[in-house]
Order: structure tokens, then C-alpha cells, then sequence
């Protein structure tokens, strides 16, 4: 199960949950809660581990950029001597030579920029994600443990006063079977 459908499925058991019956509280499997929440802070490692792969694609990206490159730069040195070799005009053939050199170090140039940044943009997407997917994890753990607390808390309350209403109650009992002397005076 991916991150998401982690989330997906908090959501569903938050949407199963059972009225309280103290209250517009809902009941939740907070176990499982627990679990899948355990099981998101298990995968971010994971995500942060993409983020080096694609940062390690970018130096693939990066080397083959240099390889194509050279491989222009070496092209268009091949090219130049066989220019002069074929050529009288030694000077043009150089001329001719260096212009096709100094295009094919021009276009290595636009084609490493290129990958640098395509590279850089998909770290920058891929951190960003990451830093999205952990921030929303802390905010839905956080809220999750709020919504607990005033569950519990409302809980707490409830309980108290239909404890004293149960004592009020004892007592008002007692009181009147010791007036119609059904019990003794104590």
C-alpha cells in the first residue's frame, strides 16, 4: 500500500466510525489508525530514497550529456582534419574546422546546460514532494491526536455528570425510603 492510499484508508475508517454514545463524537478503530500511521512514517524513508535515485540519474544525465558532447566535439575535430587533408586552402579548411568546433562546443555547452536543468528541476519537484508528503503526515497525525484528545476529553465529562446524576440520584432514593421507612435511620 502506497502513501496515499494509506491516507485513503485513515479517511474510510474515519468515515466507518460509530456515533458515542456520549455525544457527536465518532468511535474509531484507533489501533489500525495507529498502524497506518506507523506505516507512513515507514515509507518516507522510501521516498526520500527515490529522491537519491533521481539525483543520481541526474549524474547519468549529466555524464551522457558530456559523452554525447565529446563525441560532437571529437565528430567535428574528425571532420576538420579531414578538411585540411583534403583541402589546399589550409587556412579556410582550419577556419571551416574551428567554426565546426567551436558550434559543436557551443551546442555541448546548451546540451549539458539542458540536463543540468531537467535534472534540477526533477530534484527540486522531488524534494518538494517530499517535503509536502511529510508535512502533511505531521499535520494529520497532529490532528488526529487533537480530535482524540477532545473526544476524550468530552467523554470524560460526560461520564462525570452521569456519575453525579447517578449519586443525586442514589441519594434522593435513600432519602426517601428512609421518610417512608422502608429503610433505617442511619
Amino acid at each position: 500500500m502506497n502513501v496515499d492510499q494509506m491516507y485513503d484508508r485513515i479517511e474510510e475508517l474515519l468515515d466507518e466510525g460509530k456515533p458515542s454514545l456520549f455525544g457527536g463524537n465518532t468511535k474509531v478503530n484507533a489501533e489500525e489508525i495507529r498502524s497506518l500511521i506507523k506505516e507512513i512514517r515507514l515509507k518516507a524513508p522510501e521516498e526520500l530514497a527515490q529522491a537519491r535515485r533521481i539525483a543520481a540519474e541526474r549524474k547519468d544525465i549529466l555524464a551522457a550529456a558530456d559523452e554525447a558532447a565529446e563525441a560532437k566535439i571529437k565528430e567535428a575535430e574528425r571532420i576538420a582534419d579531414k578538411i585540411v587533408s583534403e583541402h589546399e586552402i589550409t587556412l579556410k579548411a582550419k577556419a571551416v574546422a574551428n567554426e565546426i568546433i567551436t558550434e559543436a562546443k557551443e551546442q555541448a555547452a546548451e546540451i549539458i546546460e539542458k540536463a543540468r536543468a531537467s535534472s534540477n528541476d526533477i530534484i527540486d519537484n522531488a524534494q518538494k514532494w517530499a517535503m509536502d508528503m511529510r508535512s502533511s503526515a505531521s499535520e494529520f497525525v497532529e490532528s488526529i491526536m487533537t480530535e482524540s484528545d477532545e473526544i476524550l476529553e468530552e467523554a470524560y465529562k460526560d461520564f462525570a455528570k452521569n456519575l453525579e446524576k447517578v449519586r443525586t440520584a442514589r441519594r434522593q432514593l435513600k432519602n426517601a425510603s428512609i421518610k417512608k421507612g422502608v429503610l433505617p435511620k442511619e
